[in-house]
């Protein structure tokens, strides 16, 4: 079993505001230990469940936060800058792996109890595919599905968690904290995330719902993105027959 764990920052349990996943500023260097702790977690969670090959890959930001000597041994770490690729966030996904699992995940743009809420860029205010709106979560399951590779778990806030089981069923999930508020949550311990993430990986391996998400074409996309001064939001939409072509244009834009 070949497995991809595409992470973010946003959603690990210490990690509430802007600051504290921004290079630089005092939390940042904590927060990135309790991401690798997490995401390590998540590794022997799937060596638990009998993986033969676990590939990791950050996708926040400069694709910098994880700490490559506290990785778990046993996996794979793809790292580097890779912007011009529409699938950067979980690179090297194609038909080899048997199935994707998202780390640190944040809700979508306008969620009002989702911990530091935003689609790909800050500036979002929302993004939809055929009418559908999307976080990245399910951005970037259609990425995974254009390989016919199912997403079988998720870990983050409990919004994150909530919209992946209205996009892709009853799969197994962990949330590591409750948001109040955009900048604020009542979040588990580290270590009791770590546990929870690591048990929940298995059984979302061995017995949970899988889903290969997917959405028939034609494709139409619609953006709107906040300018930084007082003047409308730039809002763009695309009607195309290719899938690739929608969810490029998007990246490309944020």
């Amino acid at each position: 079993m070949k497995l991809l764990i595409g992470g973010d920052i946003e959603g690990i349990a210490t990690a509430c505001d802007w600051d504290s996943i921004t290079p630089g500023h005092p939390d940042y260097e904590r927060n990135r230990v309790e991401y690798t702790r997490e995401m390590n977690a998540a590794i022997a969670g799937a060596f638990d469940a009998g993986a033969d090959e676990v590939y990791v890959r950050d996708g926040h930001g400069g694709n910098k936060s994880l700490i490559p000597e506290m990785l778990d041994k046993r996996a794979f770490h793809i790292k580097g800058r890779c912007s011009e690729d529409y699938r950067a966030m979980i690179l090297t996904i194609d038909e080899t792996y048997d199935a994707v699992l998202f780390l640190g995940y944040h809700a979508k743009a306008g969620t009002p109890d989702g911990v530091m809420s935003h689609t790909m860029a800050r500036a979002v205010d929302e993004f939809t595919l055929n009418g559908i709106s999307l976080p990245e979560m399910g951005y970037n399951a259609l990425v995974a599905g254009m390989y016919g590779v199912p997403v079988v778990y998720l870990a983050g806030d409990t919004a994150a968690c909530r919209q992946a089981q209205e996009l892709f069923g009853n799969i197994v999930t962990t949330a590591v904290k409750k948001g109040l508020s955009r900048c604020s949550a009542i979040c588990l311990h580290p270590d009791e995330a770590c546990v929870r993430i690591r048990e929940d990986v298995k059984k979302a391996l061995t017995r949970g719902h899988r889903c290969v998400y997917k959405m028939d074409g034609p494709y139409e996309m619609f953006c709107s993105i906040r300018r930084n001064y007082d003047a409308p939001n730039i809002e763009k939409t695309l009607k195309t027959e290719s899938l690739e072509e929608a969810l490029h244009l998007f990246w490309t834009l944020t």
